[in-house]
C-alpha cells in the first residue's frame, strides 16, 4: 500500500507494460467522539481521510464493508477499544496472492487469484518470489502461495496483521509502532518479520470485555462453559445488563460467528419494539458480543412470585415481540422463560424478549440439535414452520401458567414430543378446560393445526382465563 493514497504504476511482462489496479488503504473503524467513523488506516490519521461517521456501530459496519467491496479497498479494521482491534474483515479480491509458474510468458508471475492481473514476471523463482512478497505489503494481499510447477503449494506468507495476531484475544496493537513502507516496494522485499503490533501480555475474555465496551462499569461472570458464555454486568446508567458471547475458542469457526452476528442482526433490527430486549451495543472483541438490559429477571426464576394475570401478560409481550419479528420475516425459535426478561414486577407485570436463539443458532453450526421442553416437534428433525414460535410460546405458556414443563418426568423427552401427549393443563392445577383446549392446539404436532400467529393463540388464550 502506498502511503501517498490511490496510484497506478506497471510492470514489466515480456516487451509489454501492464497496468497495476488502484492501491488503496485498508479501511478502519472506530469511535470518536461518540461517533462511528469509516475511514482510512494509516500509521499517520493526520493523512486519513474519513468518509462517513454513524450513531451505531453497526451502520458503521455495514457502510465499511460496502466501501471496502465497492472501492476495492483490501480489508477493514474494526476497532473495539484505542488499542483493540476487534477483527478484520477481507475484501474478497484481496484474499490471495500466488507466484506460479505461467506456461504462457514461460516465467514465474505474480498474480491475484481469478484476478487478470500481472503484478510481476521474472525467469527466477527466487525473484518473483521476493516481488510476491513487495506486492502482498504494498497492496495489503491477506497471503502469499508460492506454488511449484505442478501447482501445488509450497510456501504461504500471510498478511503481518494476521502474522502476529492482532485480532485474537489478549493482543493489544500500537499503531504508532507500525513502520514506514519501502519507498521502493516493486523491487525491495518485504521483511517477513516486522513487528508492528504491540503484545503486552495475555487477556482473559472478560478483561478484554471489559475494554472492548466502556460503558460497563462492572462485569461477572455467569456460565462459560458452554457455546455461549454469559455475562451479567452494570451499565453506565445503573442498569442490569446481560452480554451474551461466542465461546471464543469457537470464534474462529466461521459457520458459528457468521449464525451468531446474524441472529444479533435480527434483534438489533427490532430494537423499537417494546416487547424486545433492549440492545445495548455489540462487538467482536475477543469474540462476537452482545450486551443488552437485563430487566429484573428471567421468566423462569420469577413468574411464580407473580400473579395470574402477570403470568399471562408476560405470554402477551413475548407473542407481540413474535408478532413483530415475523412482519419482517424472522422466526423467533428459541423461546423459553430464561429468554423472557421481565421489565416491571408491578401488577401487571411486563416483559421483554431476549436472546433471539443465539445459542441455539451457534450449536446447530456444530450439528448439536439438543432437545429441550420447548423443543417444536419439527425442530428435531431439523425443519422450522411458521408456527413453530407458536409452538414454543405454547410450552413457555404451560410452564408459567402451571408450574411445570410439558413433558416433564417422561424418559425419552424428544418421543414425547413427537407423540404430542403432555398431560392436561388443568390436572392439579385451577385452570380451566378451555386453557387445556388453547394450549392442546397450541402444542399440536402438526404445525398447520396449530394457531396461525402468535398474536391469535395469546388472544385465545387470554379468552380462556378470563
Amino acid at each position: 500500500m502506498s502511503e501517498n493514497g490511490t496510484r497506478r504504476a506497471s510492470v514489466a511482462v515480456g516487451s509489454e507494460a501492464v497496468p497495476r489496479p488502484p492501491c488503496r488503504p485498508p479501511l478502519e473503524l472506530v469511535e470518536a467522539d461518540g461517533e462511528w467513523l469509516v475511514r482510512e488506516y494509516r500509521r499517520d490519521q493526520a493523512d486519513a481521510a474519513t468518509f462517513a461517521a454513524y450513531d451505531r456501530r453497526i451502520d458503521a459496519m455495514r457502510a465499511g464493508q460496502g466501501r471496502m467491496d465497492d472501492d476495492r479497498h483490501p480489508c477493514l479494521l474494526r476497532w473495539d477499544a484505542p488499542d483493540i482491534v476487534g477483527d478484520i474483515y477481507w475484501n474478497e479480491l484481496f484474499e490471495r496472492l500466488a507466484v506460479e509458474r505461467s506456461p504462457m510468458l514461460d516465467a514465474w508471475v505474480v498474480v491475484p487469484d481469478d484476478e487478470p492481473v500481472v503484478f510481476h514476471a521474472a525467469t527466477e523463482l527466487e525473484r518473483a518470489y521476493e516481488a510476491g512478497k513487495a506486492v502482498l505489503r504494498e497492496y495489503d494481499f491477506k497471503r502469499l502461495d508460492v506454488r511449484a510447477e505442478d501447482g501445488s503449494t509450497e510456501k504461504t506468507v500471510e498478511h503481518r496483521f494476521l502474522r502476529h495476531g492482532i485480532a485474537e484475544s489478549g493482543v493489544r496493537f500500537d499503531r504508532d509502532r507500525l513502520p514506514a513502507k519501502a519507498a521502493d516496494s516493486t523491487t525491495g522485499a518485504a521483511d517477513e518479520t516486522e513487528t508492528d503490533p504491540l503484545d503486552i501480555g495475555p487477556a482473559t475474555p472478560s478483561s478484554t470485555l471489559m475494554a472492548a465496551i466502556p460503558d460497563l462499569t462492572r462485569l461477572d461472570e455467569l456460565d462459560t462453559t458452554g457455546y455461549v458464555h454469559r455475562y451479567r454486568g452494570t451499565w453506565t446508567d445503573g442498569e442490569d445488563a446481560r452480554i451474551a458471547l461466542l465461546d471464543p475458542d469457537r470464534s474462529g469457526e466461521r459457520v458459528a460467528a457468521k449464525r451468531f452476528v446474524t441472529t444479533v442482526e435480527d434483534w438489533h433490527a427490532l430494537a423499537d419494539e417494546p416487547a424486545v430486549a433492549t440492545v445495548y451495543d455489540v462487538g467482536v472483541s475477543p469474540s462476537p458480543w452482545v450486551a443488552y438490559h437485563a430487566g429484573e429477571g428471567s421468566a423462569e426464576r420469577l413468574a411464580e412470585s407473580l400473579s395470574l394475570d402477570s403470568r399471562l401478560r408476560l405470554v402477551e409481550d413475548a407473542a407481540s415481540a413474535v408478532a413483530a419479528a415475523a412482519r419482517r420475516d424472522v422466526y423467533a425459535t428459541a423461546i423459553t422463560p430464561s429468554s423472557i426478561r421481565i421489565r416491571s414486577r408491578d401488577e401487571p407485570a411486563r416483559a421483554a424478549l431476549a436472546g433471539w436463539g443465539i445459542e441455539r443458532a451457534v450449536r446447530t453450526a456444530f450439528d448439536d440439535r439438543r432437545v429441550t421442553p420447548y423443543t417444536a416437534p419439527e425442530q428435531l428433525d431439523g425443519a422450522v414452520a411458521t408456527t413453530t414460535p407458536v409452538y414454543q410460546l405454547g410450552a413457555v405458556a404451560y410452564r408459567l401458567l402451571c408450574g411445570r414443563e410439558p413433558f416433564r418426568g417422561e424418559r425419552d423427552l424428544a418421543d414425547a414430543i413427537r407423540n404430542g401427549t403432555p398431560r392436561q393443563p388443568s390436572a392439579g392445577t385451577d385452570l380451566t378446560r378451555s386453557v387445556d383446549t388453547v394450549l392442546r392446539r397450541a402444542l399440536s404436532t402438526d404445525p398447520q393445526r396449530r394457531y396461525a400467529s402468535a398474536g391469535a393463540f395469546a388472544d385465545a388464550l387470554a379468552d380462556a382465563l378470563r
